[in-house]
Protein backbone atom coordinates (compact mmCIF):
# COMPACT_ATOMS: atom_id res chain seq x y z
CA UNK A 1 0.00 0.00 0.00
CA UNK A 2 1.23 3.72 -0.62
CA UNK A 3 -0.21 7.12 -1.39
CA UNK A 4 1.93 9.13 -3.66
CA UNK A 5 3.53 11.87 -1.69
CA UNK A 6 5.55 15.30 -2.03
CA UNK A 7 8.68 14.56 -2.74
CA UNK A 8 9.85 17.89 -1.47
CA UNK A 9 8.31 17.91 2.10
CA UNK A 10 9.67 14.84 3.20
CA UNK A 11 13.36 14.55 4.94
CA UNK A 12 15.73 12.92 3.56
CA UNK A 13 16.26 8.61 3.99
CA UNK A 14 17.85 8.02 7.50
CA UNK A 15 18.39 4.95 9.83
CA UNK A 16 15.99 4.71 12.79
CA UNK A 17 18.81 6.05 15.31
CA UNK A 18 19.22 8.62 12.70
CA UNK A 19 16.03 9.85 12.71
CA UNK A 20 16.16 10.17 16.43
CA UNK A 21 18.95 12.56 16.39
CA UNK A 22 16.86 14.33 13.53
CA UNK A 23 14.32 15.00 16.10
CA UNK A 24 16.39 16.10 18.79
CA UNK A 25 18.38 18.22 16.63
CA UNK A 26 15.22 20.07 15.70
CA UNK A 27 14.37 20.18 19.56
CA UNK A 28 17.27 22.35 19.91
CA UNK A 29 18.65 19.64 22.87
CA UNK A 30 16.05 20.36 25.23
CA UNK A 31 15.82 17.58 27.75
CA UNK A 32 12.45 18.62 28.86
CA UNK A 33 10.08 18.59 26.39
CA UNK A 34 9.44 17.42 23.29
CA UNK A 35 9.81 19.09 19.61
CA UNK A 36 6.09 17.62 19.11
CA UNK A 37 4.39 19.24 22.10
CA UNK A 38 5.77 22.81 20.39
CA UNK A 39 2.88 22.42 17.52
CA UNK A 40 4.07 19.70 15.03
CA UNK A 41 3.13 16.14 14.15
CA UNK A 42 4.08 13.86 11.75
CA UNK A 43 2.18 13.90 8.34
CA UNK A 44 3.60 11.01 6.69
CA UNK A 45 6.16 8.36 7.15
CA UNK A 46 8.01 5.97 4.85
CA UNK A 47 10.10 3.00 4.67
CA UNK A 48 12.62 1.48 2.76
CA UNK A 49 15.23 -1.15 2.28
CA UNK A 50 18.59 0.85 1.19
CA UNK A 51 21.31 -2.81 0.47
CA UNK A 52 20.80 -4.28 3.85
CA UNK A 53 19.82 -1.58 5.77
CA UNK A 54 16.13 -0.01 6.28
CA UNK A 55 15.97 4.15 6.32
CA UNK A 56 13.07 6.13 6.96
CA UNK A 57 11.80 9.92 6.29
CA UNK A 58 8.85 11.70 7.13
CA UNK A 59 7.16 14.97 6.74
CA UNK A 60 6.34 16.93 9.59
CA UNK A 61 3.37 19.59 9.69
CA UNK A 62 1.89 21.93 11.94
CA UNK A 63 -0.77 20.50 14.65
CA UNK A 64 -4.25 22.46 14.60
CA UNK A 65 -3.99 25.33 16.22
CA UNK A 66 -6.80 26.27 18.58
CA UNK A 67 -7.76 22.38 18.56
CA UNK A 68 -7.68 19.22 20.73
CA UNK A 69 -5.80 16.52 18.54
CA UNK A 70 -3.58 13.23 19.14
CA UNK A 71 -1.51 11.14 16.72
CA UNK A 72 -0.03 8.18 16.50
CA UNK A 73 2.70 7.04 13.84
CA UNK A 74 4.54 3.17 13.96
CA UNK A 75 7.04 1.90 11.89
CA UNK A 76 8.35 -1.13 10.37
CA UNK A 77 5.30 -3.03 11.44
CA UNK A 78 4.43 -6.65 10.24
CA UNK A 79 1.17 -7.04 8.70
CA UNK A 80 -1.06 -8.66 11.32
CA UNK A 81 0.00 -5.49 14.00
CA UNK A 82 -0.26 -2.53 11.56
CA UNK A 83 -4.05 -4.18 10.75
CA UNK A 84 -4.48 -4.81 14.69
CA UNK A 85 -3.02 -0.87 15.14
CA UNK A 86 -5.41 0.35 12.15
CA UNK A 87 -8.50 -1.14 13.88
CA UNK A 88 -7.28 -0.16 17.97
CA UNK A 89 -7.14 3.04 16.41
CA UNK A 90 -10.40 3.71 14.02
CA UNK A 91 -12.46 2.24 17.08
CA UNK A 92 -10.97 5.38 19.12
CA UNK A 93 -12.21 8.02 16.91
CA UNK A 94 -8.55 8.35 14.92
CA UNK A 95 -8.24 8.36 10.92
CA UNK A 96 -5.53 6.61 8.73
CA UNK A 97 -4.09 9.79 7.39
CA UNK A 98 -0.80 8.17 5.79
CA UNK A 99 0.22 4.42 5.06
CA UNK A 100 3.10 2.92 3.10
CA UNK A 101 4.83 -0.37 2.89
CA UNK A 102 7.38 -1.69 1.82
CA UNK A 103 9.50 -5.25 0.95
CA UNK A 104 13.01 -6.15 2.64
CA UNK A 105 15.52 -8.71 0.84
CA UNK A 106 13.95 -11.48 2.52
CA UNK A 107 10.80 -10.66 0.82
CA UNK A 108 8.91 -10.17 4.31
CA UNK A 109 6.62 -6.67 3.84
CA UNK A 110 7.41 -4.04 6.17
CA UNK A 111 4.18 -1.19 6.85
CA UNK A 112 3.99 2.06 8.48
CA UNK A 113 1.33 4.48 9.11
CA UNK A 114 0.58 7.88 11.04
CA UNK A 115 -2.94 8.27 12.21
CA UNK A 116 -4.72 11.82 13.26
CA UNK A 117 -7.63 12.49 15.38
CA UNK A 118 -8.69 16.47 15.73
CA UNK A 119 -11.56 17.66 18.05
CA UNK A 120 -13.22 21.05 17.72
Amino acid sequence: MSVMADEEKFTGWMTHIDLDSYFEILNNGDKNSNYFDKGHRIMAVEGRMKATQVEYRVKIGDTPKNKAHLWFWWVNQQYASFIQKMNEYEKKGFKLVYAQSFIDQEGASHYQGVWHKVND
